[in-house]
């Protein structure tokens, strides 16, 4: 039977996280990511579809960088007021930052809501650093949040394990850490920290997560696919001839 909260849909990401729900979700969420996240202090960071909550204030540049979607290209101005970093609206298949220029980029909020994640994902290797860290905290599709647009987490495309495993390899990405969060319905936050829960989660390992927390590295060893002699053009044969 669905909660009264299922039945609510989720206006966006800002207004969801001015709520006593998305509050405790970014406390839960946080508590993750600084548990497998490396330290920022002094290294550059992106954030990337709707990061407010999440980015770390330690880092020595950070940038907030809010897709063109209607659950994330809008922010408060009590999320903006006197922020440590900087904040734009990016597009998913261009990001205008410099090839190599980050230390880390955190994806959350982004890449269910991208057309095309090959191209995100892609664009997202150019501009991480060679030793740089992604990390994803994406919808779980077997995990109830992904399952009511009371959410954010329930609007776009929602993954499972297999799914994602192959799209980050298939963008040269090699996985260091994957594993769940957010164990507790989004309805049980409005009585509940969810911390206990988290917890028992992760000892047990249980696959009920409302979210996937992906951390990767740049496989910068990888071949690139060979071209199917078929689509090659064919080039007329030039030879010198001796004078």
């Amino acid at each position: 039977m669905l909660t009264s909260l299922a039945r609510i849909r989720s206006d966006d990401a800002a207004t969801f996280y001015e709520s006593r729900q998305g509050q405790r979700t970014a406390l839960l969420l946080n508590d993750r990511l600084q548990s497998i996240m490396p330290p920022m202090r002094g290294r550059r960071i992106l954030g990337i579809g709707y990061t407010a909550p999440y980015l770390p204030e330690s880092a020595e540049f950070a940038v907030s960088g809010r897709l063109q979607h209607p659950q994330t290209q809008r922010t408060t101005r009590s999320q903006t007021r006197n922020i440590p970093w900087a904040d734009c609206i990016v597009s998913s298949g261009r990001l205008p930052f410099d090839d190599l220029s980050m230390n880390a980029v955190l994806v959350v909020h982004g890449l269910e809501f991208t057309r095309f994640a090959p191209d995100f994902l892609r664009a997202i290797w150019r501009t991480l650093s060679d030793d740089g860290v992604l990390t994803l905290v994406v919808p779980n599709r077997s995990g109830y949040w992904a399952h009511t647009d009371a959410t954010p987490f329930g609007h776009g495309i929602p993954y499972s394990s297999g799914q994602l495993t192959r799209l980050l390899d298939q963008a040269l990405f090699r996985i260091e850490h994957h594993s769940s969060a957010l164990m507790t319905p989004p309805a049980a936050l409005s009585v509940t920290q969810g911390r206990l829960m988290e917890r028992a989660g992760r000892t047990l390992r249980l696959p009920c997560g409302g979210v996937h927390v992906v951390t990767a590295r740049k496989n910068v060893y990888a071949g690139t696919p060979l071209i199917d002699e078929k689509l090659c053009v064919p080039l007329p044969r030039q030879v010198a001839e001796p004078a």
